[in-house]
């Protein structure tokens, strides 16, 4: 197990590695700044983080509500010197496993590390049994988003839990990484799954109509109003309203959104009489709002009124096990909607789509199969059709290398196919079993192929 120890006091962080290394924790890292410890989790991956709350710059809590939507497999237990209700209550929503307070008792944190870890396994147990067939790990809300990566799936387990709060949810991740089927499946988690669901993209309402398209206006109440309007607040009263692209919203929106928001109240163009609405948010942004926030582009009061729970979805180039997944999915889609009768994907055809870096993510994918599949016609896609160009610097692209990287990318790619088969990937290498598993453990200390071999085993 990987541990990360997270604190700006030096003799606290030797004090618990000593603790842990007695108690045969090898592999355990420090950590002295909020600001640091984002990055290192963000780049590496780690089984469990001990993160100290009060710490000057970016603290504990910073640091938790930053790196928890990119590592939902990631055990966060607290800890702090000030007893704080709040503050602990605020941890455990931002997804701590636990919370502790200083000076350390080593045996309780032991105790608590141990029940971490033990979730850890069983969530390992549960990702194991998907992989050898059984797929009700999704639930049923989120059934329409494809995926065979273990690092997706802890995602919309984690969404999911987020839902069932009835609290506001942002999504973030790349165009194409399919913000719109997340929110989907939010809102058939949440407390109104049978309650109308209202997609809106933000960056498509007109300023000057804001109000009336959002809150809605009387008959009469400016020129061409031939009748009343429900806005959309009223449109998805009791269910979700999806703001799509809210990182466009101009600043006047912003304030009357935010408005909105917190008094749970909205009043139509033309009209005295507020009206109440019940009516759960959950927007998304291809932007960074911190940043936003930072350049005073985006309101941070209004961030945090979205941000009650946040989840990002990492692009496809990051989980390369879903691309064969994916394909295949789109093509039966493609076969029933336009009633060809394609073979398949030929093997070259498929080597060059799981070495392809997508910048348009999923989205981008289902293009090229749709275009490929109908130039194929009923033959099988092969390279020709694709009319695609591996770009040189992707996980599995063929340039100046070792026999070492030669070989890595080798394997990786076999893994892929395979899809974490061990036993089929270590026929078609033509080594053993133990092998593959050897090669597989060192690969993964390597971050170019950390993600990769995650998605696929």
């Amino acid at each position: 197990m990987k541990i990360l120890c997270v604190d700006d006091e030096p003799m606290a962080l030797t004090s618990v590695r000593r603790i842990l290394k007695r108690r045969g924790h090898r592999d355990v890292e420090i950590c002295d700044s909020g600001e640091a410890a984002i990055r290192l989790i963000r780049e590496r991956t780690f089984d469990l983080v001990l993160l100290d709350i009060i710490m000057p710059g970016v603290d504990g809590l910073k640091v938790l509500a930053s790196v928890k939507p990119y590592s939902p497999q990631t055990e966060f237990i607290v800890v702090s010197a000030v007893e704080d209700v709040s503050t602990a209550v605020e941890a455990l929503r931002l997804g701590a496993y636990d919370y502790l307070l200083k000076p350390l008792d080593p045996n309780r944190l032991l105790l608590s590390m141990e029940r971490a870890f033990e979730r850890i396994g069983l969530r390992a147990g549960l990702a194991g049994s998907a992989a050898s067939g059984d797929t009700h790990d999704i639930p049923e809300a989120f059934s329409h988003i494809v995926t065979g990566s273990t690092r997706m799936k802890e995602i919309i387990s984690y969404a999911g839990i987020m839902a069932r709060s009835g609290k506001p949810i942002l999504i973030t991740g790349e165009s194409g990484t399919g913000k719109e089927l997340m929110a989907l499946g939010i809102h058939h988690t949440g407390p109104g799954p049978e309650a109308p669901f209202v997609p809106v993209n933000v960056a498509s309402v007109p300023e000057a109509l804001f109000e009336s398209q959002f809150f809605g206006h009387a008959r009469g109440a400016y020129t061409g109003a031939a009748g009343e309007h429900a806005g959309y607040f009223e449109q998805a009263d009791g269910g979700t309203l999806f703001l799509d692209e809210i990182g466009e919203l101009t600043p006047g929106g912003q304030v009357k959104l935010l408005r909105a928001l917190e008094e749970d109240i909205i009043t139509r163009i033309g009209e005295t009489r507020p009206r109440p609405v019940d009516v759960r948010v959950v927007s998304s942004t291809n932007k960074d709002l911190n940043l936003a926030c930072r350049d005073g582009g985006f309101r941070l009061d209004l961030f945090y009124r979205l941000n009650s729970a946040h989840v990002h979805l990492p692009p496809l180039r990051d989980r390369v096990g879903d691309i064969p997944v994916l394909a295949d999915h789109f093509l039966a889609g493609i076969r029933r909607e336009h009633g060809l009768e394609i073979r398949g994907i030929g093997p070259e055809a498929s080597e060059v789509l799981a070495r392809l870096d997508y910048p348009g993510n999923v989205r981008e994918l289902r293009q090229i199969i749709e275009r490929a599949a109908f130039l194929a016609g009923s033959g099988t896609i092969q390279t020709d059709h694709l009319n695609a160009q591996v770009p040189a610097g992707s996980s599995f692209s063929r340039y100046p290398c070792s026999l070492k990287e030669n070989s890595e990318t080798h394997i990786a790619y076999v893994l892929t196919r395979t899809r974490g088969n061990r036993n089929a990937a270590a026929e078609i290498l033509g080594v053993s079993v133990r092998q593959v598993q050897r090669k597989i453990a060192e690969m993964k200390e390597n971050p170019r192929w950390r993600s990769v071999l995650e998605d696929c085993i």
